[in-house]
């Protein structure tokens, strides 16, 4: 059976993961300890989740295909829309009967914890002074700020290391060898632009690639370029074209012609910007006021409003600063 390019490379264990070794060791070191209590740190696409999981793994001794024991886990996040009431009843339930996995204790799993409201945290921070010697509380977050004090002082707080550009690259080498991807340098750079540090995106794009290019041709950058882009770049050097001849009608057109295949104003907006970091049809001087233009229009769309209209806007106010500028 053919599994996802995600399930197929994600890492199951600590040993999978690009962290350094100091970094492997410390988690070690903590799970044979029972050390436990831990709060990790990182950013989007960090990986955070994933640690979670792996964690535990490694701490029930568990291979990449053992199911998960569910009776000695209890997961916790925003989604659910868990009250205080569960908290004060169902979890502490769960973590006053003992662990059915002999020498080892339960394990309270809390995604983002940073987006659940204070009084349940306030919870929680009570539930491990009372229960730490039958549960240990792995929590994590994305901004530590919103994480009560008196919480952080009872666990141990790691900042997940951000992967380099080395390991994202050595992960890319693996998969291309093992999926026999034959892929130019040029495009390993492209790719690895765009993933923007995200393993996942990585992932993502070289399982469109290996879709898209089933007798594992030799792929070229303009081919990898209209495979991992959803709207075609080419339209949107047609619309720099027309923006650099000052054409208001036809630059518009070109966008609303994108609009009218379903695809919503931030996405043209978000395509479009991942255009402009990548192309050499453009100045740096006339990139510069494009970004400018397009985190305006974005922080806009997230904040207010979104319309169609905001397109002809959003051209027309470039045009106009290209005129009075004359870039």
């Amino acid at each position: 059976m053919n599994c996802s390019f995600i399930s197929k490379y994600k890492p199951y264990l600590l040993a999978d993961f690009c962290f350094s070794p100091s970094f492997v060791e410390v988690l070690r070191t903590m799970i044979d300890l029972e050390q436990l209590n831990l709060l990790l740190v990182g950013g989007v696409s960090s990986g955070k989740t994933t640690l979670l999981y792996a964690l535990i793994r490694e701490y029930y001794g568990l291979s990449k295909n053992d199911p998960l024991p569910e009776n000695n886990l209890l997961f916790v996040n925003n989604l659910k829309e868990q009250g205080i009431q569960y908290f004060r009843t169902d979890m502490r339930t769960f973590c006053q009967s003992s662990s059915s996995i002999y020498g080892k204790r339960k394990i309270v799993i809390i995604d983002d914890i940073d987006i659940i409201n204070e009084q349940s945290q306030q919870v929680f921070r009570n539930y491990i002074d009372k229960f730490s010697h039958n549960v240990c509380f792995i929590s994590v977050c994305t901004n530590i700020q919103k994480v009560i004090e008196s919480y952080q002082s009872r666990v141990h707080i790691l900042q997940i290391p951000q992967v380099t550009n080395a390991e994202v690259k050595c992960l890319l080498d693996k998969i291309v060898e093992s999926e026999n991807l034959a892929l130019q340098e040029e495009v390993k750079d492209y790719l690895l632009y765009i993933s923007n540090h995200s393993i996942r995106v990585l992932i993502n794009y070289l399982e469109k690639i290996h879709i898209v290019n089933p007798r594992r041709t030799t792929l070229g950058l303009d081919e990898c370029k209209a495979i991992c882009s959803n709207i075609s770049f080419h339209n949107f050097a047609i619309y720099i074209e027309k923006v650099k001849e000052k054409d208001l009608a036809g630059a518009i057109q070109v966008l609303y012609s994108i609009h009218d295949y379903g695809y919503s104003v931030i996405d043209i907006l978000d395509f479009f910007f991942l255009f402009v970091k990548t192309t050499s049809c453009l100045e740096e001087d006339l990139k510069y006021v494009i970004t400018l233009f397009l985190c305006k229009y974005i922080t806009a769309f997230h904040i207010i409003h979104e319309d169609c209209i905001e397109l002809s806007l959003f051209t027309n106010n470039l045009i106009s600063h290209i005129r009075q500028t004359d870039i």
